[in-house]
């Protein structure tokens, strides 16, 4: 590689170790010449504990037909479903997410090479709760497995009310942008003006979702843990400068 080559191959790294502040010139619409521009990126982050938790809960039948196993699986959803809302859950807060009949097949392998027999079938039936009183979660969970639930699983949590977290971590992003802003034009010799440009690239911070298995057999009242939700937001503010 020749000196040039090498030159370059410097300064491309380099470019890629800046930092999230910006010293630059745009084009002002107003005197239709240049102007000097500070482009700062801020960050800001607000918590907030779930008041929300969204599970999937169903049943699972087998029998030697797939009528027995259908009209099983049904009889003991519908007592599912009634103790779901004798825990002043709403219909609304209550769907469908899946229903699936399969077959069984003999475990053992047949002396012969034949493929193995059907001996029964197996019913699926799952639905999507949403739990608005979410200190009432463990309860329905003991409630619904003591109903004949055993499958639970896919437990996520969220905040209702995102927009004020939301507003929160957009303020900090701003404080943010604004102390680096400042920090560089001190440290660069130069004056700070106004801002003549706000972006906002924020994005909601998701929970990860909690997964857990229900025993038929489990009777005492589920403990819960649901931590805290954090939201993030990113702002770009660009700055006059004199």
């Amino acid at each position: 590689m020749n000196t040039r080559l090498t030159f370059l191959a410097t300064v491309a790294a380099g470019l890629l170790l800046l930092p999230t502040v910006t010293f630059a010139q745009q084009p002002d619409a107003v005197s239709g010449g240049q102007r000097r521009v500070i482009v700062v990126n801020g960050s800001g982050e607000a918590s907030g504990v779930p008041d929300t938790a969204e599970i999937n809960i169903g049943i699972v039948v087998e029998e030697d037909s797939a009528k027995a196993a259908v009209q099983a699986n049904n009889s003991q959803m519908r007592r599912l479903l009634d103790r779901i809302k004798q825990q002043g859950i709403s219909e609304k807060d209550i769907q469908t997410s899946s229903f699936s009949v399969s077959p069984r097949y003999q475990r053992s392998r047949n002396p012969d090479g034949q493929p193995p027999k059907i001996d029964g079938y197996r019913v699926s039936n799952q639905v999507h709760v949403r739990v608005r009183e979410i200190e009432r979660l463990g309860e329905v969970l003991d409630q619904v497995v003591s109903a004949g639930a055993n499958q639970i699983n896919g437990i996520r949590f969220s905040i209702s009310k995102t927009e004020t977290l939301m507003d929160e971590a957009r303020n900090k992003a701003i404080r943010d942008a604004k102390r680096k802003a400042g920090l560089m034009a001190k440290e660069a010799g130069v004056t700070l003006g106004r801002i003549v440009e706000i972006r906002d690239h924020s994005g909601g911070g998701q929970p990860a979702p909690v997964r857990m298995m229900a025993m038929a057999e489990a009777r005492s009242a589920v403990p819960i843990q649901t931590g805290e939700q954090s939201l993030s937001a990113s702002v770009q503010l660009t700055f006059s400068f004199e």
